[in-house]
């Protein structure tokens, strides 16, 4: 059983999903089998050290994990993370995954809906955490109290989208590894749909519960289909939202921005803030 030495930290809705499985590819890395692990905080952070080391029993060059919880520290369900992190493992390399923030906001809101109780997400938005959580400056701040910018490195989700392999071999030079020169070692995304399908405050439902006992047929698969779901559901659809709310956002993390270029020297280029 080993520690990890990778952790790649989020940000939620910005493509870690796919990374975790990119990185899966190399052969001198191990990414843990379950994605999303929580122990430095959250829903396992309660767990042995003995159990953490458990989710890495191979002795690969990098053992990494990929908790998007790690970069929320204006949520009090995950306080303190990165200095548990640098408590147990303070030469670990860190990867952000960072996309524009209006449009990952977009896509936070489809997560609630499909995810969440309606109290659940009536708390996301009261609290701000839907755009607390694309405030990548400040979620790096709490990072760079612990370790030094040279251990972190920041992705723009554009840059793994539309320019895949690059990227790839990018991050892997920060990992110390050789680069990986087939293309089509990345030809896939991974959770692309993950809120499509009845959203789960609906299939606990006695309505839902019953229909599904009663149909003759494959009740799940059929409102599953996301032709059928996003017409029952609206919230499974990114909201639009209006010139106010575009113009209200991009305010709100102009600050934030800035801060996050003049700290990593990327220009952001195709964001619109």
């Amino acid at each position: 059983m080993y520690l990890p030495n990778l952790l790649v930290i989020g940000a939620m809705k910005c493509g870690t999903s796919s990374l975790h499985n990119y990185l899966a590819r190399h052969p001198d890395i191990f990414m843990s089998e379950e994605k999303e692990i929580n122990f430095f905080t959250g829903s396992n952070s309660n767990q042995s050290l003995d159990w953490y080391k458990a989710q890495f029993p191979v002795d690969a060059p990098i053992r990494g994990e990929s908790s998007q919880n790690y970069s929320k520290r204006h949520n009090p369900l995950f306080p303190g993370a990165a200095e548990a992190i640098k408590a147990l493992i303070p030469d670990v390399k860190l990867i952000y995954v960072v996309r524009d923030p209006i449009e990952r906001y977009r896509s936070h809101k489809v997560e609630n809906y499909h995810g969440e109780t309606p109290a659940a997400r009536q708390w996301s938005e009261a609290s701000d955490n839907q755009v607390m959580t694309g405030m990548y400056a400040y979620q790096l701040e709490s990072f760079l109290d612990h370790f030094p910018m040279e251990q972190i490195k920041v992705v723009d989700a554009d840059s793994l989208l539309n320019h895949r392999h690059m990227t790839m071999n990018m991050i892997f030079s920060f990992l110390g590894l050789e680069w990986l020169e087939d293309p089509d070692s990345f030809s896939f995304k991974t959770n692309e749909n993950s809120s499509n399908g009845i959203p789960v405050h609906w299939q606990k439902s006695l309505p839902y519960r019953a229909a599904r006992k009663l149909a003759p047929f494959d009740f799940d698969a059929l409102m599953n289909r996301p032709a059928i779901s996003r017409r029952l559901f609206y919230g499974l659809n990114k909201p639009d939202l209006s010139e106010d709310e575009v113009d209200r956002l991009k305010e709100r993390y102009a600050k934030d921005v800035a801060q996050l270029r003049a700290l990593t020297g990327m220009d952001f280029a195709g964001w619109q803030v």
